[in-house]
């Protein structure tokens, strides 16, 4: 035999029901906000490559990566590989990959957002790597590689962040 439900019952179920998935769908959207908005720093800061703004990229960036290298010579590594690739024509965000605590790095959270980024001069891979701090997430490394038709060599070159630059040797 069925029991019955008073309907003060049913309201008080359904409003904690409610109230669970509004609870788990917030901490959704708060992920999807912090994701958002790394994918916007990224953006911009590849913006700023296409400017030629490698200055305003590098002090934009981590204090990792300004330790890692100079502001002059990330200038000449920007200067360097626009360079080789031309202007940027067409840029489409294609992922973006979590790490967490990757090696020969300060212990933290790490995305790398990639972009199928076209150039005058070649089309490539393009990935900004990000480090969470403690206001959002700083740019830490920006590497362009001409795109591989291998989609697993692809796969494999997003899962570590990308290493801030490569210092221009000589004098």
């Amino acid at each position: 035999m069925a029991r019955k439900v008073s309907s003060a019952t049913r309201r008080m179920a359904s409003g904690a029901l409610a109230s669970a998935l509004l609870l788990g769908a917030g901490t959704a959207m708060a992920q999807n906000l912090d994701l958002d908005r790394a994918v916007s720093t990224a953006g911009k800061w590849a913006a700023q490559a296409d400017a030629g703004k490698a200055d305003a990229m590098w002090k934009a960036s981590s204090s990792t990566m300004q330790k890692s290298v100079t502001q002059d010579n990330w200038t000449k590594y920007i200067t360097n590989l626009r360079g080789a690739v031309g202007n940027e024509t067409d840029r489409n965000w294609v992922g973006v990959s979590k790490i967490d605590n990757p090696k020969d790095l300060p212990p933290g959270q790490y995305l790398n957002v990639v972009y199928a980024t076209k150039f005058a001069k070649a089309m490539t891979v393009e990935t900004v790597s990000l480090a969470k701090g403690s206001s959002g997430w700083q740019p830490i490394g920006y590497i362009v590689r001409e795109a591989n038709p291998n989609a697993a060599a692809n796969k494999a070159n997003a899962a570590a962040p990308a290493p801030a630059a490569q210092p221009a040797s000589g004098k």
